[in-house]
């Protein structure tokens, strides 16, 4: 099958059958509203972030970032090096260590005015069920 589809709780973000009524992982009730394709091996940014509740206004500042593994981009310039972490908190695997990592990404980000990371370099540390990601690059400035 080339999609996959889920219904993904919107409490816990687990990936429920989609015949599911209840979270297998948390219980929380489940309708047709949260079903999503997943496409294997690839994703994006916009998932709901069970531990964050986000302003109109702070999700338009997310959905802006300009985040690559490429150089910096025509019309920004370098903000300097910037790094960032995350772990799954032995929960989750890859998927919890990577929305910790770009959790804390969004704050670096968001809480210096940055319009992004190029340059990201990504290394993983595995041990067991422990996922830790550690990240650095560039901080992106808009040009004016």
């Amino acid at each position: 099958m080339l999609n996959e589809r889920y219904r993904v709780c919107p409490n816990c973000q687990h990936e429920n059958a989609m015949d599911a009524n209840f979270c297998l992982s948390c219980g929380t009730k489940l309708d047709t509203a949260t079903a999503v394709v997943k496409l294997p091996h690839a994703g994006d940014q916009k998932f709901a972030h069970p531990a964050v509740e986000l302003t109109a206004e702070e999700q338009t500042a997310i959905d802006q970032l300009m985040i690559t593994n490429g150089t910096i981009p025509n019309g920004y310039t370098r903000g300097g090096l910037v790094f960032a972490d995350g772990d799954n908190h032995g929960q989750n695997g890859y998927k919890g260590a990577w929305e910790d990592l770009t959790l804390n990404f969004w704050r670096l980000c968001t809480g210096q005015g940055y319009a992004g990371v190029a340059n990201l370099k990504i290394v993983p540390t595995v041990r067991g069920e422990y996922v830790q990601l550690f990240a650095t690059g560039d901080a992106l400035i808009k040009s004016v």
